[in-house]
């Protein structure tokens, strides 16, 4: 493999897959990463759109570019993406430096087909693909690639629970039945020993969706942000701000006004210096309006229906449609419920 140029700051985390990429190709991929984790989605996804077409189908563009589209609930153009990668690279032999790049793929399209049509049969093949693929290597020597790879291994399940109604963790011999956290939060631990912080980062919500408590899930958030220590090419300012933005998300939830307000506290000062911050975006933004209005849930204060759909407004125009999709979902539960019927009277 030839030496790669990369950046000063590396956002991405399919790096050993930048060997496909010329380096301006390499710049323009790590501008639409960046901007996708900061929520500037319109920036994100033009950037993609705007790559030539045999950049656009190189493994670590498709990637990256279908996972900004999921991010944003664009489910069939994500679709249409990664059947382009699929032609490919789709048909690569095991031994091929592709393999690894077409199983995520074609794990990508079956949960895509999970989600868009309820078809769960390619879903548990490509779960059996991962896991023999995964099985042949010691966790402590997972690529990057494989790392991707035990993210959707665990997050393909939680699709097919979703479409069949069945489907637990238990009903798939080759996932754990026992502590299915517990594998997960392993690996996330050795990379962040080994500095490889936005893989760490990358498999965080994954593994908290599956831990036993919100002590857990508190405990794993600080544990990524205490292993960000310089010197690193990591985007630790940036890491540090999202998980602060994570954690004053879930005091919120709970009504811990001083633990929210430490938090946000903190995201702000991590994600909005100095003033002309490129972190000074709608990531920082969405996430305060959403944990002020969690907040104001918890305290039993509302919020209204009309105060949801503002927030929806504001996502749809900035492009953020999984916020919107969660707020129009908020406000409409808010205006059927019971409480909701006996303030009208």
């Amino acid at each position: 493999m030839e030496d790669v140029a990369y950046p000063q700051t590396v956002y991405g985390s399919l790096i050993s897959l930048y060997h496909h990429l010329d380096v301006p190709s390499i710049l323009l991929l790590e501008k639409a990463i960046l901007q996708r984790n900061i929520r500037n989605y319109f920036e994100s996804i033009a950037i993609f759109d705007a790559f030539p077409a045999s950049t656009a189908v190189k493994p670590a563009v498709v990637l990256e570019h279908t996972w900004t589209l999921i991010a944003q609930y664009r489910f069939r153009e994500a679709r249409a993406v990664t059947e382009r990668g699929l032609l490919r690279c789709g048909t690569i032999i095991h031994d091929d430096d592709d393999y690894g790049p077409a199983t995520l793929l074609r794990a990508l399209l079956a949960g895509l087909d999970t989600l868009i049509d309820g078809s769960t049969s390619r879903c548990l093949e490509s779960l059996q693909e991962i896991y023999n693929w995964l099985n042949k290597t010691p966790p402590v020597e997972f690529t990057d690639v494989q790392v991707w790879a035990v993210n959707l291994y665990y997050y393909l399940p939680t699709l097919l629970q979703s479409a069949a109604g069945t489907s637990q963790f238990h009903d798939i011999p080759f996932v754990p039945a026992n502590s299915t956290s517990s594998g997960i939060s392993l690996l996330r631990k050795h990379l962040q020993r080994a500095g490889r912080l936005n893989e760490a980062l990358f498999l965080l919500d994954t593994e908290m969706a599956l831990l036993p408590s919100q002590d857990a899930e508190i405990a794993a958030m600080e544990s990524v942000r205490s292993a960000c220590i310089e010197p690193s090419t990591q985007p630790l300012t940036y890491i540090e701000g999202t998980v602060a933005l994570k954690l004053a998300l879930m005091y919120a939830e709970i009504g811990d006004d001083e633990g929210y307000r430490e938090e946000m506290f903190n995201a702000a000062a991590a994600l909005s210096v100095p003033k002309d911050s490129e972190f000074s975006s709608n990531l920082l933004r969405t996430d305060t309006w959403l944990a002020r209005l969690e907040l104001a849930r918890a305290g039993g204060e509302g919020p209204g229906a009309e105060a949801w759909e503002g927030f929806a407004d504001y996502a749809a125009k900035v492009g953020d449609y999984r916020i919107e999709a969660k707020a129009l979902t908020e406000a409409l539960e808010t205006m059927i419920s019971p409480d909701s019927e006996e303030a009208e009277h």
